[in-house]
């Protein structure tokens, strides 16, 4: 059993280190931050659906994104609590684990050698050593990578064995980056600078892509529940949302109402925004760099006492932080640049 002195959420690591305020902060950037993400999500389901059903049915692109919000918010409004959420998680990380395969096995099968035209017009594959202006939005893209940082305390605070919280913690991380190395690499190597996003972009349209896709957009399908419920809870336990204060049919009218307003926020960001590429790196850069690089230093050196903190170590914590605000202020401005041309060549078309 963990100790009841033990804080069970972002949000209650916030009160603790900085008292209300601290709380209300990460409120904010967590709901942006979830919204962003699931937003996010609904694009990438939609218009993979749009691709794959090639206008069957008479349903438009924002027609698919609306069927996967529902889909979702049926999922949001079923879990209770996150233990709940293991069965969801499971076939997620299935899904995920299907589309990277066939996904790099297209990669490699299909690298841009010469000019074409499929899936998109292209020149042979270029690279480049670095390049300076696009550290910022790199960095916001990594950040956004790890969004599941921001449910990690929650995940916790639902597990059996709290106690192997830190080897699970350690082991998720260290596949998730490999994964994530391993796919840029090899997307890199076989699109160079006209590598697109989402990555299945890039490759022919025919039957393992359109599986890979199908795969994917189960993935985020699944994935999304659970970052909503994540947050929700959080906010229903603020709002004293639960059956020991209201009856049974309120507390569950209150948690359909709150759940289907969020729902509709994340929507609006689908709808609003259609680009899975410009949304990815402004949550990365706005919110998520602060949530994974920012929030959590400072709420350990303030917990912890600076003064009981090694020189070493809070060098490093600062080096952390300028790290985080640096990917917050370049990031969100090359962000919202590309996505104002974006927008602006969508409404010329």
């Amino acid at each position: 059993m963990m100790d009841t002195s033990r804080v069970r959420n972002f949000n209650q690591i916030g009160q603790a280190a900085f008292g209300t305020t601290g709380r209300v902060i990460i409120y904010v950037l967590y709901f942006i931050n979830v919204t962003g993400i699931v937003g996010d999500y609904i694009i990438l389901a939609g218009q993979s659906f749009h691709q794959i059903a090639n206008g069957a049915g008479g349903l438009t692109e924002n027609s698919w994104k609306l069927v996967c919000t529902l889909i979702m918010w049926l999922g949001c409004i079923s879990l209770k609590q996150m233990s709940e959420a293991a069965m969801l998680s499971l076939v997620g990380i299935v899904t995920s684990m299907g589309a990277i395969l066939i996904g790099v096995i297209q990669a490699f099968m299909h690298p841009y050698r010469d000019n074409g035209l499929v899936p998109v017009a292209h020149h042979r594959a270029t690279h480049e050593t670095a390049r300076g202006s696009g550290v910022a939005l790199a960095l916001a893209t990594i950040s956004f990578a790890f969004c599941a940082v921001s449910v990690m305390p929650s995940v916790e605070s639902s597990m059996r064995r709290p106690d192997k919280w830190n080897s699970v913690l350690s082991l998720s991380m260290i596949i998730v980056g490999i994964t994530y190395i391993f796919v840029a690499t090899v997307g890199y190597w076989a699109f160079g600078d006209q590598a697109l996003a989402p990555f299945l972009d890039n490759l022919p349209p025919n039957a393992a892509t359109k599986a890979a896709k199908i795969l994917i957009s189960l993935h985020v399908i699944f994935a999304s529940p659970v970052m909503a419920t994540s947050f929700a809870l959080e906010i229903e336990v603020a709002l004293n949302i639960t059956k020991e204060r209201l009856s049974k049919v309120r507390e569950f009218a209150a948690r359909l109402l709150l759940r289907t307003l969020f729902f509709i926020a994340m929507a609006g960001v689908a709808l609003g925004i259609p680009f899975f590429g410009d949304v990815m790196a402004l949550v990365g850069a706005f919110s998520m760099s602060l949530l994974l690089c920012v929030v959590p230093v400072a709420c350990y050196v303030k917990l912890r006492g600076w003064r009981n903190i090694s020189w070493q170590l809070l060098l490093v914590c600062a080096l952390v932080m300028c790290l985080g605000v640096y990917i917050c202020i370049m990031g969100s401005k090359g962000a919202i640049e590309d996505m104002r041309k974006d927008l602006a060549a969508n409404k010329a078309v």
